[in-house]
């Protein structure tokens, strides 16, 4: 908060200016019965907030002023440790909320969700989605008390190799404000058809989990918010139970919470390149790190995509979002925790998790959350947009054409251990970063690594396009082909030698011919001809004569086009296709000028090159495995190559 608001915040808890105002004695029985306290502490060194965050739970600082929770054990120790606290009403009772528990066509966004209500509109966002959209709900799991985590996947039903974006709220259970934007923005994604929200749709895979702590938001039953706790069902407070990279893997001394175990599931079953976590209790963009001063190598772009929301917030209501520097603070500036869900994500999850605090009012008055919306829509359209921007590529293998994951993406000069990002399972990395020139160095162990030069600019993509890394060894790969009863036309894509063709052709095999008319002939003596003393080259084809159809497999080093050139002669040509996808035949010689009236036969058709219009004809592409017949018009013999893998 800023230090005026922040002030006046203190000073109304301290004069117990609540609808509910009860003395110590009444709000110590109140607190015992929730499990939860809440209270303020004035300090006489800043340096005490360090150990009472060791404590309890420091919710917001200014000066020697602390507002802080606990459960009961943490109270208790605080009290041992001298300490004496002023309790507070609870944020969640200070004024009655108006519920919603009605017809979802009638519902305007100004009052919460019964627990049932909010069930039912999360079921029922998937049938809600216009055409062209896929919208699915996901539960992460039902809790003891048969409350579910509940989100949403939206896209435009084609995610593969799109970045993964994550919107969270309400992991303290009193912090509501948040959880109706959420609500509200799936809605949006899901039915409009507005240029801004296709075009996030169609660039990104977004899930959204608006409440992930319905235990302590429900905490007075499924029909109120009204005694809403920050803490879980257990009293534990799940923004300080995350493994954290500057602390310890348990830092506020706890097992990991179910929901927390879910959490980290799901950032490990989907690679999310960006998020935000939704709090409330103040009006600020909180950016990593929360629990150590040393600044995050992207500390610049933070700091840049921070002050893009605040800026588009304040724009709506100069009022708005003007806690600590003007909206937008360094997480551990502000005070530091240890175990918050940010950190854990942008140090071991590779994801640019913020924390948007967005109401000063943990659990505002419904008439107020409308008004919400309206000063953080833009900005949470903008803060998405940021993950289609920044830098992305696909890696995959110089040789067989298959993507990489785990390959590791650093900015040279630039990253540390906690900024890197590393290839997905479809081989795409998505690098958000400040505008400027960047050498990205691609590496993993077994091929050799790469270095890229690119430039970014601010608000805009950089796409790489496909890259090829080139394994530190040729691989031996397995090629499988399929033979026709009688006569193929068959060139190999590896590297093998005429026994390993035997052996795999078998008792299949009754014949092998190159151009030449050399053969082996599957005689009573077994294979033999003049074929034998050349063996199989690459590059060339060769009919191959079985006596029932067949599949056939060899094994052998992959090759690289560009170092197999193909000589054609003035005439008739035998040509293998070397390559292990399709090609066109304009992509297959695009290293070769034809000569007018050049013809090609396949075994599926003809074609023949036209100067000024090219190749025309039935036959329009070239296959692995399969050869054709290439007919030169030239006087003289000429050489190509196909295209490189790369």
């Amino acid at each position: 908060m800023n230090r005026i608001r922040f002030c006046i915040f203190v000073l109304a808890l301290l004069l117990g200016g609540s609808l509910f105002a009860q003395s110590q004695r009444e709000l110590a029985q109140l607190m015992h019965e929730r499990g939860e306290y809440y209270f303020t502490l004035t300090i006489q060194q800043p340096s005490e907030v360090q150990e009472i965050n060791r404590v309890c739970s420091v919710d917001g600082i200014d000066g020697m002023n602390v507002v802080c929770y606990a459960n009961q054990k943490q109270y208790d120790n605080l009290l041992q440790a001298g300490y004496k606290p002023t309790l507070q009403t609870p944020p969640s009772m200070l004024e009655e909320a108006k519920m919603w528990d009605g017809n979802r066509a009638t519902y305007e966004w100004d009052s919460y969700p019964t627990y049932s209500q909010y069930e039912s509109m999360m079921q029922a966002f998937p049938s809600s989605v216009v055409s062209g959209r896929t919208c699915t709900y996901m539960e992460l799991g039902t809790l003891p008390s048969n409350r579910k985590i509940m989100g949403v996947r939206i896209n435009n039903g084609s995610p593969e190799g799109k970045p993964k974006f994550l919107y969270s709220s309400t992991i303290h259970g009193d912090e509501t404000t948040g959880w109706i934007l959420m609500l509200r923005l799936i809605d949006e994604l899901c039915t409009s058809t507005d240029s801004r929200i296709v075009n996030l749709v169609d660039n990104l895979d977004i899930f959204i989990f608006p409440n992930t702590n319905p235990d302590g938001t429900y905490y007075g039953g499924n029909n109120t918010v009204n005694s809403a706790r920050r803490a879980n069902a257990n009293s534990v407070d799940m923004n300080r139970n995350y493994p954290d990279p500057h602390g310890n893997a348990h830092p506020d001394g706890n097992a990991y919470q179910t929901e927390t175990q879910w959490f980290m599931q799901l950032a490990e079953d989907y690679p999310f390149v960006m998020a935000a976590n939704y709090h409330g209790g103040a009006e600020v963009v909180n950016y990593p790190w929360d629990n150590t001063y040393t600044r995050h190598a992207d500390d610049a772009w933070w700091q840049y995509v921070s002050r893009e929301y605040a800026t588009f917030a304040q724009s709506v209501s100069s009022n708005y979002m003007t806690d600590q520097n003007n909206g937008i603070t360094n997480g551990a500036d502000w005070y530091e925790i240890g175990g918050g869900r940010q950190d854990y994500m942008n140090g071991y999850r590779q994801c640019r998790e913020v924390t948007v605090e967005c109401s000063t009012t943990k659990k505002p008055n419904g008439s107020q959350l409308p008004t919400f919306w309206n000063y953080n829509h833009n900005s949470m359209l903008a803060y998405m947009e940021q993950c289609i921007y920044g830098i992305h590529g696909v890696v995959k293998d110089f040789y067989t054409h298959q993507p990489i994951s785990g390959v590791i993406v650093t900015v040279q000069n630039h990253d540390d251990e906690y900024s890197i990002v590393s290839t997905h399972e479809v081989g795409d990395f998505h690098r958000p970063i400040k505008g400027g020139n960047w050498t990205l160095v691609l590496s993993k162990e077994g091929y050799v690594s790469q270095d890229i030069n690119v430039t970014v600019t601010d608000g805009q993509r950089t796409d790489l396009g496909t890259i090829y890394l080139v394994p530190e060894n040729v691989p031996i790969v397995e090629e499988s082909f399929n033979l026709t009863s009688d006569w193929n036309w068959w060139s190999p894509n590896v590297d093998i030698d005429l026994v390993t063709f035997e052996a795999a052709l078998g008792a299949n095999g009754v014949t092998i011919t190159d151009q030449n008319g050399k053969y082996v002939n599957n005689a009573a003596y077994g294979w033999g001809g003049s074929l034998q003393e050349e063996g199989i080259a690459v590059g060339s084809m060769y009919k191959v004569k079985t006596n029932q159809a067949c599949t056939v497999t060899v094994e052998g080093s992959i090759v690289d086009p560009a170092e197999y050139p193909i000589t054609l002669m003035p005439g008739i040509n035998w040509v293998g296709f070397i390559g292990i996808e399709d090609m066109t035949l304009d992509e297959a010689f695009s290293n070769l000028t034809p000569t007018h009236l050049d013809y090609i036969q396949t075994r599926n058709g003809i074609a023949t090159y036209y100067q000024g219009y090219g190749w025309r004809g039935s036959a329009t592409s070239l296959h692995p495995g399969e050869g054709f017949i290439y007919r030169s018009k030239a006087n003289q013999t000429k050489t190509f190559t196909y295209p490189t893998l790369n």
